[in-house]
């Protein structure tokens, strides 16, 4: 499931509290930073931050993540040897 907030009347930290509360796995925050390098910054809903990272990276991560049926995929996001 994919949801996005571009309601401007809420500050940068709101909408990811409000990501983190609504207990999305993963929330992928673009700002102005992000939006000029074609990248998106990765948190979980438990505030543990991937960093930011390029959407086709993203992408891939997420397709391999999925195919695997990772548990707590949140946490392994970053580290590919959890899975092994």
């Amino acid at each position: 499931m994919v949801e996005h907030d571009t309601d401007d009347s809420d500050t940068m930290n709101k909408k990811i509290r409000n990501a983190q509360l609504s207990q999305f796995n993963f929330i992928l925050v673009v700002g102005e930073k992000e939006k000029t390098n074609d990248t998106v910054n990765v948190r979980t809903r438990d505030n543990l931050v991937h960093g930011e990272r390029s959407i086709a990276e993203v992408i891939q991560r997420f397709t391999e993540l999925n195919e695997k049926r990772i548990i707590q995929s949140e946490e392994s996001f970053g580290d590919k040897k959890q899975e092994e």
